[in-house]
């Protein structure tokens, strides 16, 4: 009953619905003012739909340049395990990769693997959709930038960051794995599923204060927790997102999720990797900051629709267009946000 209370009463942990209703009123506002809903279209005119459903990963990927990507590498059709260890032989990958689908959102079905066995129960349920094979980064720190830009100005600005922290425990030298995860009030609910690709030993135990990272995907549906790093913007930083975004044609609005080595590094555009780039549909995710209050999250949400309303506006002044409204009704069939 506690770890349910817990959750209750900690919104981040809330269903999308749930935190987004508020929100609709005034994205009804917008598209009243826009006189269409699918003002989204023009957000980013250089991807599919702005990105604001189930972008092709593979695509938006291949806009990116390449000395800031992570390699990664399309599967279609009659994917095996022997097609995927012979491509990342000849792409020069080693194990661990990433295995995730082509199309996806909030971290569906992403998976760190570590082995054949691995690859094996991957492909025993996901086989059928499109997969995007993935370099593993093992850089230390991972952040999520938001980034917007208004097409009438050169220059952009990051509206904020978040730091993404994986799940971890410490020992005491008395309890399992475990007992550590499941006895953990925000763990809890993750402990079934850490334990099943058998990486981990789960009646191990740590030593008393030994720290152990029994997930390094930042991933908030699955157990990593995130806090607002926004005070970390600089304008070197800012630099550095501008010279990448001046090479994307078509791109204003989105969220860039990064590995990278030290803040330092990363400000002078140095050891760092984009391993997503999302558009239309991005999340400002710093608002689930556990610090945050419900109305911080609801007010973010809507100053970042904001952002999109006014870079769609400027963007239909020079041509391009938005969605009509039995295309929008397509889409909500193909991906309901508000069901994950």
């Amino acid at each position: 009953m506690k770890y349910k209370w817990y959750r209750l009463t900690h919104w981040e942990f809330w269903p999308m619905w749930a935190i987004y209703l508020p929100c609709i009123f005034y994205y009804a506002w917008i598209s009243i003012k826009s006189r269409s809903f699918g003002f989204f279209n023009a957000v980013n005119p250089g991807i599919l739909h702005g990105g604001m459903t189930l972008e092709d990963k593979n695509f938006i990927n291949k806009l990116l340049p390449q000395e800031y990507r992570a390699k990664s590498f399309l599967l279609q059709d009659d994917i095996d395990l022997e097609k995927i260890e012979s491509i990342m032989s000849a792409g020069g990958l080693k194990y661990p990769v990433i295995l995730k689908p082509n199309n996806g959102c909030r971290g569906r079905n992403v998976e760190l693997i570590h082995s054949r066995q691995c690859i094996k129960k991957y492909l025993q349920n996901f086989r059928k959709e499109d997969l995007l094979l993935e370099e593993y980064i093992d850089y230390p720190n991972e952040i999520g930038i938001f980034y917007v830009r208004f097409p009438n100005e050169k220059k952009g600005f990051i509206s904020g960051i978040v730091e993404k922290k994986g799940i971890e425990v410490r020992g005491d030298g008395r309890q399992t794995l475990t007992e550590l995860i499941a006895y953990n009030l925000r763990y809890h609910q993750f402990y079934p599923e850490i334990f099943q690709n058998g990486v981990y030993n789960k009646d191990y135990i740590p030593e008393n204060n030994e720290r152990i990272i029994l997930s390094s995907i930042g991933n908030h549906a699955r157990g990593s927790t995130f806090y607002d790093a926004s005070e970390k913007t600089s304008q070197k930083l800012n630099d550095v997102f501008n010279e990448i975004c001046s090479s994307l044609d078509g791109f204003y609005y989105g969220r860039f999720d990064i590995k990278f080595n030290t803040w330092e590094e990363l400000e002078a555009g140095k050891n760092f990797k984009i391993i997503e780039l999302n558009g239309a549909a991005s999340e400002p995710t710093f608002i689930y900051d556990p610090k945050h209050s419900y109305f911080f999250g609801i007010k973010k949400i809507m100053e970042h629709w904001g952002y999109m309303y006014r870079i769609a506006s400027i963007n239909k002044e020079m041509g391009h267009h938005f969605t009509n409204t039995k295309d929008c009704w397509i889409l909500l069939k193909e991906f309901n946000p508000f069901a994950v």
